[in-house]
């Protein structure tokens, strides 16, 4: 696959039966063994991926009717024997009669003693084939394999394979259909997957009028955004009206380069209905092979690539020259197509038969079903790793940043990241920072005046829509001669955790604590809860890592206190008179068992909404309607698929949380590595590399400790996407009279010059004066120069925006434990360094941006002693060489430069392209030195005309020449390198 932007997926399925022809055809014919030519009764006679089939009679005879004529592929197939197909083309009225002799199949046997052992390995693997197969769709959920043990499953090298003797019956009943399935092929690995099979649909009988309009209902929305909804609309040259677009790419892109933002893609919009080939004779369309990018406007899929939109986009990778169909949609042969991104999800559960027909039109609105939970908005995790824990003055902090989609950990194909370095009372520093392919190493060098702990910080525009609590960060400490401050003259902060977030007043509650430092450091301590009454409720304990769990029965109405350390009190949590509380035991193997506590009125139970999801993924879902006041929930294991934090929820009938609570759910297989940068991300506070757990084996147990007593990433937010994604950094300031009054729709020019980059910008200022220029990406420090040209104000005052747009808060995170030993080496290391030879890191002689060119064929220094009072024009005329000046310019005689063939010379202030008016007022004391430009590489470095020649006036920095021709001229620190 060159490009795998989603779980991609080949689904081969063949041509039914194609044509619009109104006309009954009929088929007929017989069935017999091919050994002993005896007639075969109770074989399965139908027409591929329709509802068009029938049984061979006690004679081995059977009759089809079928309603369109075309290509048409019956199959027979009868247990024991192999499965037959027949290929045809179906003319109108025709009655075409068939011969079928049947092979005894000799792995019958042998296929059936294999199926007869199902042990608990099976069951796993059958569970991810069943995923696979049926799909995580709400169809998928309202269905089930009625006869799963004749499925035989194998995982081998990565690659889960499956094959049945037997057709694999499924009762569907989202869509109303029982499918028989002969499965011929299935395979999949962690990137892809392909099956293929002959199916035939039966419609179920509908229970009453209501459960028709259902299946009706959604069948109809199973249909719209499907493959074959989008190849009909092309058929009917109405794909835009059926709320599809379509897009190619300017240069195909692979999945690292792909921005997951779609307006910062090369792509034009095509109206692919002008695309299609018709050949009526055979009712057959083609379109040609390419990949073609496909919106579908009116269905939700918060899980698709871009992060920007919402609806689904898929991806159609032909390959072949041609794709063909029928007028109907129907691929003729899918083994040339593959599909990607929401249209690859789409399994079993989600197909329709062939010959179904909707029966609504296109909606209006967007239909809200992606298997994922409510309020559901796609996120970036940023991890940040250091080198090390513990500095001095000088060191070189390197680090790495991760980005990556917080969902399925798919690296982000480039973002600007922020960096900033403070303490809790100030930033120090805001690096900015391009990260392409999701990753990014750096350094900063830490200046020999900082000592003391220093938090690092990362995130980016897109984060700042969620709770920055769980942006990344890093605390470091910068050891001198003082030393940090010791844990035990540290003041200790407790903070308590109730397992499903609330306190529930008169029932047992399980509460979790932890106990660290203001600085960030562990302590275990002891203590007991008091009343108001001075009745101690019950005593708690944390380890030395600073965590522990208890329970408590809380009072109803009454304070609370927590006593520990040397007579320390601390207001305890105060418990809610009625709710939801959920006791969760997520230790065992094979089951998570749930008992759902409330204290509710019988009159106030109401039925709830109970899930399970990972990072947002709808794993398990149940409506609850409480029969007492507790109520058990068992979820087995096999049935969550995917590792890594998993969270129930119990939700109201708004779908806002009422209860939550995390669990760990491990990797099936013993090889998957533990990663604790990514059970990290998922906490708020949480420290697995610092030291104080390294050694020691993670236990379910401890990971569920953890869980317990740290705040948990949560996929369910209803914030508004108030913050884009940045492509580049933007310049911003504003323009305002010299009285400080804004000056609205005015002009601003501006022109960026980096060591290897020239971009320029030309807008304009709002209503209340500010500029905002496009994205720009630049790296290292920028020379900008902007300039106003208003008609409003002879004199502006330019502001550029000098401080960061948002410095992130200073939260309180744990810092890495650091012995005495390394204590003690790095205050050493300290001492026997000559600070005064510590040094920040330097970039460098800075660039002359001014003199954008190697050298200058003449320069002319100004002398302040003999130039006095001399003016711009004087100075030129008096000591440039074959120079003649006018008052309409000045032209290189030596050149050929004359005002009478309009050869002008160029003129430049600071590299600035200006006009001859603007320097008459120009005197000695402004200029620092005259460049005479007249090879053609350096004139043409300014942007001019090689041929005429440069003169470039680099003014003194204290000149405020420029600001009096209303310019500004700044150094800017673009990306990092």
């Amino acid at each position: 696959m060159s490009m795998k932007l989603l779980r991609a997926g080949i689904v081969s399925f063949f041509l039914l039966l194609t044509g619009l022809t109104a006309l009954a055809q009929t088929i007929t014919g017989s069935v017999v063994d091919a050994q002993t030519n005896e007639p075969l009764p109770f074989v399965n006679v139908f027409i591929s991926n329709t509802t068009k089939g029938t049984q061979t009679d006690v004679k081995g005879a059977f009759v089809l009717k079928v309603q369109t004529a075309g290509y048409a592929k019956v199959v027979a197939s009868m247990v024991g024997y192999k499965t037959v197909e027949q290929e045809f083309v179906l003319r109108p009225d025709e009655t075409r009669r068939l011969a079928i002799r049947l092979s005894v199949d000799t792995k019958f046997l042998n296929e059936v003693k294999i199926s007869g052992k199902r042990d608990r390995q099976w069951k796993r693997l059958y569970k991810d084939f069943e995923r696979e197969f049926l799909g995580r769709s709400k169809n998928a959920r309202n269905s089930a394999v009625k006869n799963p043990y004749d499925v035989d499953v194998i995982r081998k090298r990565g690659t889960l394979t499956a094959n049945a003797a037997k057709s694999i019956e499924i009762d569907n009943k989202a869509l109303g259909y029982h499918l028989s399935y002969q499965l011929e092929g299935f395979e999949s690995s962690g990137e892809a997957y392909q099956f293929s099979g002959q199916l035939l649909f039966k419609p179920m009988p509908p229970a009453n009028e209501t459960e028709a309009r259902t299946w009706e209902r959604n069948r109809n929305e199973t249909y719209r955004g499907s493959l074959r909804h989008f190849l009909a609309a092309v058929v009917q040259k109405k794909s835009r009206q059926e709320g599809f677009r379509v897009y190619l790419e300017e240069a195909p892109a692979e999945k690292l380069r792909r921005s997951r933002y779609f307006k910062n893609n090369s792509l034009i919009e095509i109206n692919v209905d002008t695309l299609a080939k018709f050949n009526a004779a055979l009712q057959r369309v083609t379109i040609r092979g390419q990949r073609y990018e496909i919106h579908y406007l009116h269905r939700s899929d918060p899980q698709n690539w871009y992060f920007d939109l919402n609806e689904e986009v898929s991806w159609l990778e032909i390959k072949s020259d041609f794709l063909a169909f029928s007028y109907n949609g129907i691929v003729e042969n899918s083994r040339q197509l593959e599909t990607i991104g929401s249209m690859s999800k789409r399994r079993v559960a989600d197909l329709l038969p062939e010959d179904f027909l909707p029966t609504d039109t296109a909606p209006s609105d967007r239909v809200e079903d992606s298997g994922v939970i409510p309020h559901y908005q796609k996120q970036e995790k940023i991890i940040l790793t250091t080198d090390r824990d513990a500095y001095i003055p000088g060191d070189t902090v390197h680090f790495q940043l991760q980005v990556m989609d917080a969902t399925s950990y798919a690296p982000s194909a480039q973002s600007l990241v922020y960096l900033t370095i403070r303490t809790p009372q100030q930033w120090i520093e805001q690096q900015k920072i391009w990260v392409a392919r999701g990753s990014y190493r750096g350094r900063w060098v830490i200046p020999d005046s900082l000592k003391g702990t220093y938090q690092l910080i990362a995130h980016n525009q897109w984060a700042r829509n969620f709770d920055e609590r769980f942006w990344a960060r890093k605390n470091i400490r910068i050891i001198t001669d003082s030393g940090p401050v010791s844990a035990a003259s540290d003041t200790v902060q407790l903070r308590f955790f109730p397992e499903s977030g609330t306190l529930l007043a008169g029932v047992p509650n399980r509460v979790g604590i932890s106990s660290f430092t203001v600085e960030g450091h562990p302590v275990s301590v002891q203590g007991w809860l008091i009343t108001a009454k001075g009745d101690t409720l019950c005593g708690f304990k944390s380890n030395d890592r600073g965590y522990g769990d208890f329970f408590m029965t809380p009072p109803a109405d009454e304070t609370v206190k927590a006593v520990f350390g040397h007579n320390r009190v601390q207001e305890f949590l105060k418990a809610s008179p009625k709710g939801f509380i959920m006791q969760t035991d997520a230790l065992r193997d094979s089951v998570v068992s749930v008992r759902l506590i409330n204290t509710l009125r019988p009159a106030e139970w109401k039925p709830l909404r109970f899930i399970v999801h990972l990072r947002g993924q709808l794993l398990f879902e149940a409506l609850i309607t409480p029969k007492s006041p507790i109520t058990f929930i068992k979820i087995p294991r096999e049935d969550l698929e995917g590792t890594g934090v998993m969270q129930l929820l119990l939700l109201d009938a708004l779908n806002q949380p009422i209860a939550s609570r995390a669990f760990y759910q491990p990797a099936e297989e013993e090889q998957t590595v533990f990663s604790p940068h990514l059970f990290e991300a998922e906490l708020y506070g949480c420290r697995l590399d610092s030291g104080i757990w390294s050694g020691t084996p993670l236990s379910l147990k401890s990971l569920d400790l953890l869980l317990l007593t740290h705040p948990i990433r949560s996929y369910h937010s209803a914030t508004p996407d108030a913050f884009k994604y940045e492509s580049g950094i933007s310049l911003k300031g504003q323009i305002t009279q010299p009285s400080g009054k804004p000056i609205s729709g005015v002009s601003v020019l501006g022109l960026v010059n980096a060591d290897s980059t020239r971009l320029s910008f030309d807008i304009k200022t709002n209503e209340a004066g500010r500029y905002v220029t496009p994205p720009l990406q630049f790296f290292g420090n920028a020379d900008v120069v902007i300039q106003v040209q208003s008609d409003k104000a002879a004199r502006t005052v330019i502001n550029p925006d000098t401080l960061p747009e948002y410095v992130p808060q200073w939260l309180w995170f744990p810092t890495a434990s650091t012995t005495e030993k390394q204590m003690q080496q790095l205050i050493n290391q300290w001492r026997n360094t000559n600070t005064s030879d510590i040094q920040s890191a330097s970039n460098g002689p800075r660039r002359d941006f001014r003199r954008n060119y190697a050298s200058a064929s003449e320069t002319i220094l100004i002398n302040d002693r003999l130039m006095d009072g001399q003016s711009f024009l004087q100075i030129l005329v008096k000591k440039g060489k074959n120079i003649k000046v006018d008052n309409d310019g000045a032209y290189f005689a030596d050149m050929g430069n004359s005002k009478a063939n309009g050869k002008r010379t160029a003129l430049f202030i600071d590299g600035l392209s200006t006009n001859w008016e603007s320097v008459q007022t120009l005197k000695w004391i402004n200029i620092e030195a005259i460049d005479l430009l007249k090879e053609p590489s350096a004139v043409k470095a300014l942007g001019s005309e090689p041929t005429n020649g440069a003169i470039n006036v680099l003014l003194k920095p204290e000149s405020t020449f420029l600001s009096s021709q209303n310019i500004k001229r700044i150094i800017v620190r673009g990306f990092e390198r």
